[in-house]
């Protein structure tokens, strides 16, 4: 495996006042946030995310670092960071953003970007070694889940996953991919005997219901964004008009249904990593129990303004190496 592998992660310190004011300028009265909301605090782990990665994936290329004209209050010294503002790729009339599909819907813009690269949201962790082949097969392919999964409408959200898989569906019919690609939809070996049974049991729909979204790190080929933005310009045009999250977006799992609807990938296993959620503090033990067995941990805290200090002290602690 020649080629090299970039990594991308974006980053927001939500707790800046200098960030917040801009944010509030867009937002209605009713709207506007507090730098001092726990929700929007940085809790110090964007250092954490990177020794990680320089111990557990030493052989990736470069970094990109996606700030919004922020910089860490660490010192930045191994030259594979490469930090970018937005307004060093998004079109200027199309900023400032605080919607994060714009972001990664424009990610291709970068011109040093490698073919493959692999994207992170800042609370996606590598919590053991991963190697190349993780992320990508020797012959380029990405590396992902591709059992079938329907899309449940439980928020705004679900509507955005909704105009991702009809995009799919008019474009890459289930019938003209699923069966010269059968084995990488039903395998059992990667996926689990659930995982085929709720795939086979979606087969009776002609069309394709959805993905397993299991919300790791996205290995991703720029050529497709490239590609796209040639044959339909006006999904990547339509959602970066929206400053803030619209139901009317795409975002990069679009990328990533297409690779699966066309059977552009190698099958992952199921237990290449996890997401956990963090409310309170009985959940730092699956936490930790996450980071000695998985290889991604993703970390979606829900943590109340009471018990916020104690807790985020207590994950830095733990999310030491």
């Amino acid at each position: 495996m020649a080629f090299p592998i970039d990594f991308v992660v974006s980053w927001v310190d939500g707790s800046d006042p200098t960030w917040v004011a801009k944010k509030n300028e867009y937002l209605t009265d009713s709207q506007k946030i507090d730098a001092n909301n726990s929700r929007y605090r940085d809790y110090g782990l964007l250092k954490n995310w990177f020794d990680r990665v320089w111990r557990y994936a030493p052989w990736v290329n470069n970094v990109y670092l996606i700030t919004d004209n922020q910089a860490p209050n660490w010192a930045i010294e191994d030259s594979r960071i490469i930090t970018l503002d937005h307004e060093d790729f998004i079109p200027k009339q199309y900023l400032p953003t605080f919607n994060s599909s714009v972001i990664e819907m424009n990610l291709w813009r970068i011109d040093e970007l490698n073919e493959h690269f692999v994207y992170f949201n800042d609370d996606m962790f590598v919590a053991q070694p991963v190697s190349r082949e993780d992320f990508f097969t020797p012959e380029g392919l990405p590396v992902l889940n591709g059992s079938l999964r329907p899309i449940i409408a439980r928020e705004m959200f679900s509507k955005i996953v909704f105009n991702n898989m009809l995009f799919v569906n008019q474009k890459f019919p289930k019938s003209d991919y699923f069966r010269k690609h059968t084995r990488k939809y039903i395998n059992i070996r990667n996926y689990g005997i659930v995982a085929v049974l709720v795939t086979i049991s979606n087969l009776i729909y002609h069309n394709w219901v959805g993905f397993f979204e299991d919300h790791l790190a996205y290995p991703n080929l720029k050529s497709w964004f490239l590609d796209l933005n040639t044959t339909n310009p006006e999904i990547f045009t339509q959602t970066s008009m929206h400053r803030f999250r619209s139901p009317d977006d795409y975002t990069i799992w679009l990328l990533k249904n297409m690779y699966l609807a066309t059977g552009t990938f190698s099958p992952r296993n199921k237990n290449f990593g996890e997401m956990v959620g963090v409310s309170n503090v009985n959940d730092l033990r699956k936490v930790k129990r996450l980071l000695k067995s998985k290889k991604i941990v993703v970390i979606n805290d829900s943590i109340d303004d009471f018990q916020a200090s104690s807790i985020i002290n207590k994950l830095v602690n733990l999310m030491e190496i």
